[in-house]
């Protein structure tokens, strides 16, 4: 609602109640007129006078609950919805406003249980439907949140951000192509406003992780110049270069993410890494011993990669080019340093060779497909209520 219609609002409630005094429904509108303009006490001090009025007005209870979510005071915004649902089982919407709040209050089961309460009461409702899934996402549950999120673009076929969680939870299925051809509808349906560059860039992780790195470079340049802070789209394009040997380029942009972003311990882990590449072993050791402390498990990374140290071992025997390089050698020796163990006992390779092609093997990009809208959809307000209370 545009400030001069909250105006007008403000207005018109006020002159009904000068008209008729014990008129409840309007006390309550015009506590959703406030609420639009951020005046949160003067909407409670509305809903109040509307309840004395009208004690079984569940509207007025649920509206009430909102103001006191805006508030963040999620206690009393449950009272009330609970209040409301006991005086109206069929209301759908404070069974969503109030699993929004279980969200807030880190109850997921319980948020699940009340979305699908209003779910059931209304079929249609697409709001529930998308929080549903970002809650479903929350929890890991990729394939129910995909079902939710196809349900609410299938109720609003406009809804962008739908199409881009549906995009990054078919990522985390390692499912890119469907990823990509949701993030292609995001960028179709939302061009040029703010959160377009998040469709660009969740879009290029699953070009990356794909191993379209010229596309996904592309879709990072465009991140980056909708939001040149976007320390994310440097990090994951270094990445990106890295896996095309592009090693001085790929320094830049870890560079850059650090700048913006002081605390990326990821963007230092890939920075080391790519020390490690070109051999430089004491800018390596600084760069994962500050990933390691802001709590980067090194070894972690590496088991990841390769397993056991033994597994290592027999990966790479005497006679591979890797292990007569001793590169391998180098970066345990390492990662042994930062852990506070023993250091291996190896030579020294007399002279750098050309490591490129190790690039995409020793790489380790810690970060997931992307970036979902966490944004849940408000809670449902009472836009109008008619009647007149003749008492």
């Amino acid at each position: 609602m545009m400030l001069g219609q909250v105006e007008t609002a403000v207005e018109t409630y006020s002159y009904a109640i000068t008209l008729q005094p014990n008129f409840a429904e309007a006390y309550c509108n015009r506590g959703v007129a406030y609420g639009n303009k951020g005046k949160l006490d003067q909407a409670i001090q509305d809903y109040n006078k509307a309840i004395d009025l009208k004690p079984d007005l569940a509207e007025a209870y649920n509206n009430r609950g909102n103001a006191y979510n805006d508030k963040s005071e999620f206690d009393q915004a449950i009272q009330d919805y609970n209040k409301a649902i006991e005086l109206k089982p069929d209301y759908a919407e404070a069974y969503y406003n109030r699993g929004n709040i279980y969200v807030k209050k880190g109850n997921i089961d319980q948020a699940i249980q009340d979305f699908n309460e209003a779910i059931e009461l209304n079929p249609n409702y697409a709001e529930a439907y998308y929080n549903r899934g970002i809650t479903y996402d929350t929890k890991g549950d990729f394939e129910q949140a995909i079902q939710d999120y196809t349900k609410a673009v299938e109720l609003n076929p406009n809804d962008a951000k739908a199409y881009n969680n549906r995009g990054i939870a078919y990522g985390n299925k390692r499912n890119f192509e469907q990823a990509i051809q949701d993030f292609d509808k995001a960028i179709e349906l939302k061009p040029d406003l703010a959160e377009a560059y998040y469709n660009r860039y969740n879009r290029g992780v699953a070009y990356k992780n794909k191993g379209d790195f010229d596309q996904a470079i592309q879709d990072f340049n465009e991140a980056i110049e909708l939001n040149p802070n976007y320390a994310k789209a440097y990090f994951n394009r270094g990445i990106a270069y890295v896996k095309k040997g592009n090693i001085d380029q790929a320094i830049q942009d870890f560079n850059e993410a650090i700048e913006l972003k002081p605390d990326y311990a990821e963007a230092y882990f890939n920075r080391g890494i790519v020390g490690l590449i070109l051999g430089e072993w004491e800018k390596a050791k600084a760069d994962l011993t500050t990933a390691k402390n802001m709590g980067v498990d090194i070894a972690a990374m590496f088991r990841l990669q390769y397993g056991s140290v033994a597994d290592f071992e027999r990966l790479f025997d005497k006679e591979h080019p890797v292990r007569k390089n001793l590169f391998f050698l180098d970066s345990l020796e390492i990662i042994r340093i930062i852990e506070g163990k023993e250091e291996l006992k190896v030579q020294r390779r007399p002279e750098r060779d050309p490591l490129l092609a190790l690039a995409g093997t020793l790489t380790c990009d810690v970060t997931d497909i992307g970036e979902r809208h966490d944004e849940y959809i408000g809670q449902a307000l009472l836009k109008e209520m008619r009647g007149v209370d003749n008492e």
